[in-house]
Protein backbone atom coordinates (compact mmCIF):
# COMPACT_ATOMS: atom_id res chain seq x y z
CA UNK A 1 0.00 0.00 0.00
CA UNK A 2 1.09 3.50 -1.21
CA UNK A 3 0.53 6.98 0.53
CA UNK A 4 -1.33 7.34 -3.30
CA UNK A 5 -3.85 4.99 -2.73
CA UNK A 6 -4.58 5.03 1.05
CA UNK A 7 -7.83 6.68 2.46
CA UNK A 8 -5.85 9.61 4.94
CA UNK A 9 -9.12 8.36 7.59
CA UNK A 10 -8.35 4.80 7.07
CA UNK A 11 -4.52 5.57 7.78
CA UNK A 12 -5.33 7.80 10.57
CA UNK A 13 -8.37 5.02 12.12
CA UNK A 14 -5.99 2.15 11.58
CA UNK A 15 -2.47 3.23 13.12
CA UNK A 16 -1.19 1.48 16.12
CA UNK A 17 1.72 1.62 17.97
CA UNK A 18 3.69 -1.19 16.55
CA UNK A 19 5.88 -2.85 18.72
CA UNK A 20 6.60 -5.95 17.41
CA UNK A 21 8.92 -5.66 14.87
CA UNK A 22 10.85 -7.66 11.73
CA UNK A 23 14.74 -6.83 11.98
CA UNK A 24 14.23 -6.65 7.77
CA UNK A 25 16.33 -3.93 6.52
CA UNK A 26 13.78 -0.77 5.27
CA UNK A 27 15.17 0.55 2.43
CA UNK A 28 16.62 4.30 2.15
CA UNK A 29 13.92 5.76 -0.05
CA UNK A 30 11.07 4.85 2.60
CA UNK A 31 13.36 6.55 4.70
CA UNK A 32 13.72 9.30 3.21
CA UNK A 33 9.84 9.39 2.58
CA UNK A 34 9.13 8.90 6.12
CA UNK A 35 10.92 12.33 7.21
CA UNK A 36 10.34 13.93 4.95
CA UNK A 37 6.79 13.60 5.94
CA UNK A 38 7.37 14.80 9.14
CA UNK A 39 9.62 17.91 7.55
CA UNK A 40 5.68 19.09 6.17
CA UNK A 41 4.21 19.54 9.47
CA UNK A 42 2.75 22.50 10.32
CA UNK A 43 5.12 24.58 13.00
CA UNK A 44 5.81 27.30 14.80
CA UNK A 45 6.12 30.71 12.75
CA UNK A 46 7.72 28.10 9.88
CA UNK A 47 11.00 27.71 11.64
CA UNK A 48 11.32 24.16 11.35
CA UNK A 49 12.65 23.95 14.57
CA UNK A 50 13.49 19.71 14.36
CA UNK A 51 16.37 17.98 13.42
CA UNK A 52 16.52 13.99 12.73
CA UNK A 53 18.92 11.37 13.61
CA UNK A 54 18.31 8.16 11.80
CA UNK A 55 20.37 5.26 13.93
CA UNK A 56 21.10 2.04 12.09
CA UNK A 57 24.30 1.07 13.48
CA UNK A 58 24.10 -2.17 15.44
CA UNK A 59 26.25 -1.07 18.10
CA UNK A 60 23.92 2.23 18.31
CA UNK A 61 21.27 0.60 18.32
CA UNK A 62 22.35 -1.97 21.34
CA UNK A 63 23.55 1.26 23.19
CA UNK A 64 19.62 2.47 23.34
CA UNK A 65 18.34 -0.57 23.81
CA UNK A 66 20.23 -1.39 26.92
CA UNK A 67 19.23 1.78 28.63
CA UNK A 68 16.10 1.38 27.47
CA UNK A 69 15.80 -1.62 28.97
CA UNK A 70 17.67 -0.60 32.16
CA UNK A 71 14.75 2.03 32.90
CA UNK A 72 11.46 0.00 31.96
CA UNK A 73 13.10 -2.68 34.60
CA UNK A 74 13.69 -0.28 37.29
CA UNK A 75 10.27 1.87 36.13
CA UNK A 76 8.30 -1.43 35.55
CA UNK A 77 9.90 -4.48 36.86
CA UNK A 78 7.33 -4.78 39.51
CA UNK A 79 4.77 -4.83 36.84
CA UNK A 80 5.16 -7.66 34.46
CA UNK A 81 1.44 -9.23 33.75
CA UNK A 82 1.25 -13.05 34.56
CA UNK A 83 1.04 -15.67 32.25
CA UNK A 84 -2.48 -15.98 32.46
CA UNK A 85 -3.35 -12.41 32.42
CA UNK A 86 -5.20 -11.57 28.76
CA UNK A 87 -7.06 -8.80 29.80
CA UNK A 88 -6.14 -5.75 27.16
CA UNK A 89 -3.82 -4.12 29.68
CA UNK A 90 -1.46 -7.03 30.16
CA UNK A 91 -1.28 -7.16 26.29
CA UNK A 92 0.00 -4.07 25.94
CA UNK A 93 2.55 -4.34 28.78
CA UNK A 94 3.95 -7.57 27.01
CA UNK A 95 4.46 -5.69 23.64
CA UNK A 96 6.15 -2.56 25.66
CA UNK A 97 8.49 -5.48 27.81
CA UNK A 98 8.83 -7.09 24.08
CA UNK A 99 10.28 -3.52 22.27
CA UNK A 100 12.11 -2.69 25.60
CA UNK A 101 13.97 -6.38 25.02
CA UNK A 102 14.40 -6.26 21.48
CA UNK A 103 14.96 -2.66 20.53
CA UNK A 104 17.87 -3.36 18.80
CA UNK A 105 16.35 -5.24 16.58
CA UNK A 106 14.43 -2.87 15.54
CA UNK A 107 16.13 -1.80 11.55
CA UNK A 108 15.58 1.82 12.30
CA UNK A 109 15.69 3.92 15.43
CA UNK A 110 14.79 7.42 14.40
CA UNK A 111 15.69 10.42 17.16
CA UNK A 112 13.18 13.54 16.55
CA UNK A 113 15.20 16.61 17.93
CA UNK A 114 14.04 20.13 18.41
CA UNK A 115 15.78 23.30 19.00
CA UNK A 116 15.68 24.49 22.46
CA UNK A 117 13.75 27.54 23.24
CA UNK A 118 11.69 28.61 26.53
CA UNK A 119 8.09 29.24 26.17
CA UNK A 120 6.51 32.15 26.60
CA UNK A 121 5.03 31.46 29.94
CA UNK A 122 8.67 31.28 31.37
CA UNK A 123 9.41 34.69 32.58
CA UNK A 124 13.10 35.52 31.18
CA UNK A 125 14.06 35.40 35.13
CA UNK A 126 12.68 32.00 35.68
CA UNK A 127 15.07 30.28 32.84
CA UNK A 128 17.72 28.20 34.14
CA UNK A 129 19.64 25.87 32.96
CA UNK A 130 19.20 24.83 29.35
CA UNK A 131 15.42 25.37 27.68
CA UNK A 132 12.96 22.61 27.06
CA UNK A 133 13.05 21.39 23.10
CA UNK A 134 10.13 22.69 20.54
CA UNK A 135 7.39 19.72 21.63
CA UNK A 136 4.77 22.05 19.76
CA UNK A 137 6.90 22.04 16.51
CA UNK A 138 8.07 18.48 16.87
CA UNK A 139 5.40 16.56 17.94
CA UNK A 140 3.32 17.51 14.67
CA UNK A 141 6.54 16.06 12.76
CA UNK A 142 6.50 13.09 14.52
CA UNK A 143 2.52 12.36 14.06
CA UNK A 144 3.35 13.03 10.65
CA UNK A 145 6.15 10.00 10.52
CA UNK A 146 3.99 7.87 12.45
CA UNK A 147 0.84 8.38 9.69
CA UNK A 148 3.36 7.84 7.02
CA UNK A 149 4.79 4.69 8.30
CA UNK A 150 1.44 3.45 8.36
CA UNK A 151 0.48 4.31 4.80
CA UNK A 152 3.71 2.45 3.30
CA UNK A 153 2.91 -0.45 5.20
CA UNK A 154 5.71 0.02 8.51
CA UNK A 155 5.35 -0.31 12.31
CA UNK A 156 6.33 2.52 14.64
CA UNK A 157 5.56 3.59 17.78
CA UNK A 158 6.25 6.88 19.73
CA UNK A 159 8.56 6.68 23.09
CA UNK A 160 9.75 9.12 25.19
CA UNK A 161 11.67 6.67 27.67
CA UNK A 162 15.06 7.98 26.41
CA UNK A 163 14.35 11.17 28.44
CA UNK A 164 15.51 9.35 31.27
CA UNK A 165 18.91 9.11 29.78
CA UNK A 166 19.09 12.00 27.60
CA UNK A 167 22.55 13.50 28.71
CA UNK A 168 24.33 10.35 27.52
CA UNK A 169 22.56 9.97 24.78
CA UNK A 170 22.90 13.04 23.35
CA UNK A 171 26.73 12.31 24.48
CA UNK A 172 26.78 9.16 22.57
CA UNK A 173 25.44 11.22 19.55
CA UNK A 174 26.95 14.15 19.48
CA UNK A 175 23.81 15.87 20.03
CA UNK A 176 24.83 19.66 20.78
CA UNK A 177 23.24 21.64 23.41
CA UNK A 178 21.14 23.51 20.87
CA UNK A 179 18.62 20.38 20.49
CA UNK A 180 16.62 18.03 22.88
CA UNK A 181 15.40 14.95 21.69
CA UNK A 182 11.34 14.58 21.88
CA UNK A 183 10.72 11.40 20.38
CA UNK A 184 12.44 8.17 19.73
CA UNK A 185 11.01 6.36 17.29
CA UNK A 186 11.26 2.46 16.20
CA UNK A 187 10.42 1.87 12.51
CA UNK A 188 10.63 -1.82 10.60
CA UNK A 189 8.07 -4.21 9.34
CA UNK A 190 5.12 -5.46 11.65
CA UNK A 191 5.28 -8.46 12.88
CA UNK A 192 1.69 -8.11 13.65
CA UNK A 193 -1.33 -6.24 11.87
CA UNK A 194 -2.88 -3.60 11.25
CA UNK A 195 -6.31 -2.90 12.24
CA UNK A 196 -9.43 -0.31 13.61
CA UNK A 197 -7.98 1.22 16.98
CA UNK A 198 -10.02 1.01 20.03
CA UNK A 199 -10.79 4.29 21.48
CA UNK A 200 -13.21 5.98 24.27
CA UNK A 201 -16.62 7.55 22.41
CA UNK A 202 -16.42 10.72 21.69
CA UNK A 203 -19.15 12.05 24.40
CA UNK A 204 -17.13 10.37 27.21
CA UNK A 205 -14.37 12.95 26.04
CA UNK A 206 -15.25 16.09 24.13
CA UNK A 207 -17.47 19.06 26.20
CA UNK A 208 -19.53 21.38 24.35
CA UNK A 209 -18.58 25.25 25.21
CA UNK A 210 -18.00 24.49 28.59
CA UNK A 211 -16.24 21.70 30.59
CA UNK A 212 -19.02 19.03 31.92
CA UNK A 213 -21.18 19.75 29.04
CA UNK A 214 -21.10 16.31 27.34
CA UNK A 215 -20.97 16.42 23.54
CA UNK A 216 -24.68 15.46 21.97
CA UNK A 217 -23.59 13.19 19.86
Amino acid sequence: MTMDDCNLFEIIDTTRSMRRLKPDPVPDALIERIVSAGTRAPNGQNTQPWAFLVVRDPAARRFLQERYLAVMERAMGDHRPGPDDRSRGARTMRAAWHLAEHLHEAPVLLLVCGERDWPFAVAPEDRRGLAPPSYGSTYPAVQNILLACRALGLGATLTTLHQMFEAELCERFGIPDTHGVTALIPIGYPLGRFGPVRRRPLHEVTHLDRWGNSWPG
